[in-house]
């Protein structure tokens, strides 16, 4: 029997239901005779469109009420929880996920951190009645060549007039409400504008681009918008004028980290297709169940999943528990997920060898996955952008701060030592009230990384001991990094981050449920060992029991058809 990572409260079991309700509204995808299975996504894709029954199955289950306050007739509250809620559609199609749903959260979520009372109340009316919003983020300096593209917003009477393009929005044509950052006299400033924006709007001075073709989430329509004077009507600034920048800074920790955790539901359907695939070979198959090399690709990619699945839980609650450190949580989930992940698929495609290329089929829908999961790591908040919030926390690792078992208590919260929903901290904090600036030193989750291992023992403890010793040389690096970016800052940024993963693990290892699988030391080892590996190549593995344990927990949920994370939730039914 599985247990999930938190303790059930009411607010768990409510999203427990939700997420249920969804599963089961959904079916199973691997159902040929399913109007919502793989085939009908995979042909959905093929066209360039969302499925429709899909959309109408979102729109009866109010899908959009997960984006939502709980204080404005929504069901938000919890990041994690909407993450949890957003991998279901994820697990069926990517380009679903991203075009009906995040999308619009990403925009609504600007609304929620700045708007005044009747911008959030008329965005809130919005999406509960089925609407559809877009946004454009503004593009740090170190951010994607994809988006990089200017608006500029003059002073015209009590408004604005609008110019410039942005080149590649999804949701552009569809959206009943944009988000939009555009450089004012004042400074970057933030607008809610409505829409659909079409080219006969405002006499000609919105024009909307060519769609672009995209290798993943073919579903998702991707075109720009270009201004040429077009009017803001006043009432349409978010936030004071000039605040555009602080803004983003401030939403950035809500969206980083909670996209990526959606993510995970595609690299599921990948593991769950290719054990699949493994399961049906014959014996002397190099990719059956009796090859070494294809329980290993197996077993590593269950343990990455859940590595990348604790990253994702403490980085979400870092933005209720840890806010003045939910930036840089959330930037090390933006950056160190999508890395893994891709990585993951690679090694899952050995297994499947040409079927990882098939376009129909039973093995269709791998390769969809694998196209689409490499596009949601794109965005103003990118990669690049990520690891540059990284290095400038590095310059100040150099000592650790305050006793370890104060770290170790606060990180403890963001792992879900609390169980559920009491306790946390209100998700968006009034946008006047800056952000707790983060102390000098370590943050919290590396805090408690020496004082957790010391409660690991066997293989665990064994991995453990590779964390930290990599921890004391991450600080002696950092001692005399400076101000100096360069490629060493870089690569200390690559150990830092898999550092912060490595302790997610073990706190929620030490705050593990008392029975069921999360309860075994075996699954924390195996992960914990993937991430040592990564910072050291002669660390030991895992020992054969860890291992074979992860290898009967993976079939044993493909055998119950529950999900590849910490919560072994019930899918399709």
């Amino acid at each position: 029997m599985t247990t999930t990572v938190n303790a059930v409260d009411s607010s768990e079991v409510a999203v427990q239901e939700r997420i249920a309700r969804l599963e089961h509204d959904f079916g199973d995808l691997d159902d040929p005779g399913n109007p919502l299975g793989a085939q009908q996504f995979l042909a959905a894709d093929g066209r360039g469109l969302l499925l429709p029954a899909a959309e109408r199955l979102l729109d009866s289950f109010g899908l959009n009420a997960e984006f939502v306050p709980r204080e404005l007739g929504g069901r938000l509250d919890r990041l994690d929880a909407l993450a949890r809620v957003l991998r279901v559609v994820f697990r069926r199609d990517a380009a679903l996920g991203l075009g009906y749903g995040l999308t619009s959260y990403l925009a609504a979520v600007v609304v929620w951190a700045a708007g005044t009372a009747r911008q959030r109340q008329d965005t809130a009316a919005l999406l509960l009645g089925h609407g559809r919003m877009a946004c454009a983020y503004p593009e740090p300096p170190q951010g994607n060549d994809f988006l990089r593209n200017r608006l500029t917003a003059v002073p015209d009477g009590p408004g604005y007039l609008l110019s410039g393009r942005k080149e590649a929005l999804n949701n552009a044509a569809r959206a009943d409400a944009t988000v939009l950052f555009a450089h004012t006299p004042d400074g970057l400033s933030a607008f809610l504008v409505p829409g659909p924006l079409r080219e006969r709007d405002g006499g000609g001075s919105v024009r909307l681009l060519p769609r672009r073709p995209t290798v993943g989430v073919r579903g998702c329509a991707v075109q720009g918008l270009a201004f040429d004077g077009h009017r803001l009507e006043a009432g349409r600034l978010l936030g004071a004028a000039g605040d555009g920048t602080r803004l983003a800074e401030l939403v950035f920790p809500l969206t980083r980290s909670a996209g990526l955790s959606m993510a995970l539901g595609c690299a599921d359907t990948a593991l769950r297709t290719t054990t699949a695939f493994a399961r049906s070979r014959r014996q002397r198959s190099p990719a059956s169940l009796h090859s070494s090399r294809t329980r290993t690709a197996l077993v590593n990619a269950f343990a990455d999943l859940l590595v990348c699945d604790c990253l994702a839980l403490v980085a979400t609650r870092a933005t209720h528990v840890l806010p003045g450190e939910s930036r840089t949580l959330g930037a090390v989930a933006k950056y160190l997920l999508p890395t893994i992940l891709n990585e993951t698929m690679d090694d899952l495609s050995i297994v499947l060898g040409s079927e990882a290329y098939a376009t129909g089929g039973s093995y269709g829908i791998f390769h969809k996955t694998a196209r689409d999961l490499p596009m949601l790591g794109l965005g103003s908040a990118g990669a690049s952008a990520s690891r540059g919030v990284l290095v400038d926390r590095l310059v100040r690792l150099s000592r650790p701060v305050g006793a370890a078992a104060e770290a170790a208590e606060a990180a403890a919260d963001a792992a879900g030592g609390d169980g559920g929903r009491d306790g946390l901290a209100p998700l968006f904090r009034p946008f006047d009230a800056e952000l707790a600036p983060c102390r000098g030193g370590e943050d919290s989750l590396l805090g408690s990384l020496e004082e957790s291992a010391r409660h690991a023992e066997g293989p665990l403890g064994a991995a453990a001991a590779v964390l930290v010793d990599q921890l004391r040389a991450l600080r002696e690096g950092c001692a005399g990094l400076g101000e100096a970016v360069g490629p060493r800052a870089y690569a200390l940024a690559d150990r830092y981050a898999l550092l912060v993963a490595g302790a997610a693990c073990l706190g929620v290892w030490r705050h593990r449920p008392a029975a069921g699988f999360l309860a075994d030391p075996a699954w924390a080892a195996t992960a914990l060992s993937r991430v040592a590996g990564r910072l050291d190549r002669t660390s030991p593995r895992p020992p054969a029991p860890s291992t074979d344990r992860l290898l009967a927990e993976l079939l044993h949920r493909f055998d119950d058809s529950r999900s590849y994370d910490l919560y072994a939730t019930a899918i399709g039914r």
